[in-house]
């Protein structure tokens, strides 16, 4: 049995939904899981673009090669998603078939890449007609897509369970740089047919996304110092971070900070100004500390940040970028300053 619980619920009866196999369930790898994927690109993470599938155009000294890759995806960083999916349990060796896959996508150029797109959106309506038209596609969704972005993919890899020796393999190369991650599939008896769950087994969230600490006027960071320095934020930087396709939860706290230069600005006001849960929003600074350490080499954000409270308002988190910061930030994103600050500019 596994550790997720998974209900049906009429009125006010909730009753256990059982568990079963996509194979039981009569769903097969490629017309079913990968046709999924393929709709809803999420479940390879945020802001992925799907390029091809059942990809096998490989060529080595000695010919074609014959392996198929399942999934080439592309974030809007700029980076390639290697995605190999099994329908139930992930055999021992699929790391090793998933970075075989990764050296031989970092090897795209842009034109391949654009080449590889085209043929497999020929069909849509609103699909490029030429493959400048397909990389000028490609670079809309990925500005800072280049040839040296390509030169190192990310593993994904979806399977209805994964064995220890997977999970071992998946936390040694992340402890080596290798950008990898687990997503497991289940499904549970739903009625005349069946539920289907996606979670991220691995990585898991960093432990400061769940704890709370006393409150401090610091810049924090989800990574000891230890390991990466805090180094100041240049415009060159703020810029390639409004590049990255970040989640707007970043996005609304950089502008209002920015729009209100050494002034705290309360995570409520950037929720409320977001609409977003408040799991979600917390998932989002979450998710931004990996960007910081994984994209930006340094363990402090770009803004100041503290929790406490403030002018009376509910004990959060605040945040708050310097003048100069902030003035690059509005010409950056062509903002207007606020005409009246927002929050107090206590020290």
């Amino acid at each position: 049995m596994s550790e997720e619980l998974v209900f049906k619920v009429q009125g006010t009866t909730a009753a256990p939904a059982r568990e079963t196999s996509l194979a039981a369930a009569g769903l097969r790898e490629r017309d079913h899981l990968q046709e999924w994927v393929i709709a809803n690109p999420e479940i390879l993470g945020p802001d992925v673009l799907i390029i091809t599938s059942e990809f096998d155009r490989w060529m080595s000294k000695d010919g074609r090669e014959a392996d198929r890759l399942d999934i080439l995806g592309l974030g809007s960083d700029g980076r390639l998603v290697v995605a190999e999916l099994k329908r139930d349990r992930a055999p021992d060796y699929v790391t090793t078939q998933a970075i075989n896959y990764a050296a031989r996508a970092s090897r795209f150029s842009l034109e391949d890449l654009a080449d590889a797109y085209l043929s497999f959106v020929r069909r849509s309506d609103d699909a490029p007609s030429t493959a400048d038209e397909a990389l000028a596609a490609l670079t809309a969704h990925a500005p800072e897509l280049s040839t040296e972005t390509l030169r190192k993919p990310r593993i994904t890899l979806v399977a209805g369970e994964f064995p220890a020796a997977v999970t071992s393999a998946a936390v040694w190369l992340t402890e080596q740089g290798v950008d990898i991650v687990l997503i497991q599939v289940r499904a549970y008896e739903w009625g005349e047919g069946h539920a289907i769950t996606v979670s991220r087994l691995w990585p898991v969230a960093d432990v400061e996304d769940y704890v709370v600490a006393p409150a401090r006027r610091e810049r924090t960071s989800a990574k000891s110092a230890d390991t990466l320095p805090a180094t100041p934020w240049s415009e060159e930087d703020l810029r390639q971070l409004a590049g990255l396709g970040v989640s707007e939860t970043v996005l609304a706290t950089m502008d209002m900070c920015a729009r209100a230069p050494d002034q705290w600005i309360g995570g409520l006001r950037v929720m409320a100004s977001t609409g977003r849960a408040v799991p979600q929003h917390r998932g989002d600074y979450g998710g931004f500390s990996i960007v910081v350490r994984r994209k930006f080499d340094r363990s402090n954000p770009p803004y100041d940040t503290w929790y406490g409270e403030e002018n009376g308002e509910p004990p959060q988190s605040y945040y708050r970028l310097d003048a100069t910061s902030a003035e690059q930030w509005r010409a950056i994103r062509d903002l207007e300053l606020d005409a009246v600050p927002t929050t107090s500019n206590t020290d």
